[in-house]
């Protein structure tokens, strides 16, 4: 595809009628992920930035992942979240949904410390590392694919953080 226009964070896509998107540069589930504000609705499109709890996870950076929500956490006044996979949220949902992604990315984050602490050797097998972690967090481990497997990967490469979330 051919780019029209490169966005940047903080740009404003004018939509007419005094209506504007601010964007949000959100890296984490890819390099040039971003969210969009609708400041008037007090709306915000998080797209893929954050995780469903208790679904598949897919990212290219977990450390990424966790400033993003945490950028998104501090945009104030959003009273509805529009997020990929996910049921639209109102309310005080809204940023109980990212204190939940930023608790599931720690949960996986711990799982793998865990079953390469057990085994180093998974370290280095993707497949590998993708199943066992998928099954100690609860899932079968055939629903491994590459795509999960990079996500815990990227885990991998920070395994000396052990919290994700502090500040």
């Amino acid at each position: 595809m051919e780019v029209d226009r490169l966005l940047e964070d903080g740009d404003v896509l004018d939509l007419g009628d005094g209506l504007g998107l601010e964007v949000l540069h959100t890296p984490g589930h890819s390099k040039g992920s971003i969210s969009l504000v609708l400041h008037e609705d007090q709306a915000l499109f998080s797209g893929d930035a954050i995780p469903l709890a208790g679904d598949l996870p897919i990212y290219d950076d977990v450390l990424a992942s966790v400033t993003s929500i945490k950028k998104l956490k501090g945009v104030s006044g959003v009273k509805v979240l529009l997020s990929s996979w996910d049921d639209p949220r109102e309310g005080t949902q809204v940023y109980q949904q990212m204190d939940e992604g930023l608790r599931f990315l720690q949960r996986i984050h711990e799982a793998v410390i865990t079953v390469t602490s057990d085994n180093p050797s998974l370290a280095v097998d993707d497949e590998e590392l993708c199943k066992s972690v998928l099954v100690e967090l609860g899932f079968p481990e055939q629903a491994a694919n590459p795509l999960v497997a990079r996500s815990f990967v990227a885990n991998v490469k920070v395994i000396e953080e052990r919290d994700l979330l502090r500040a």
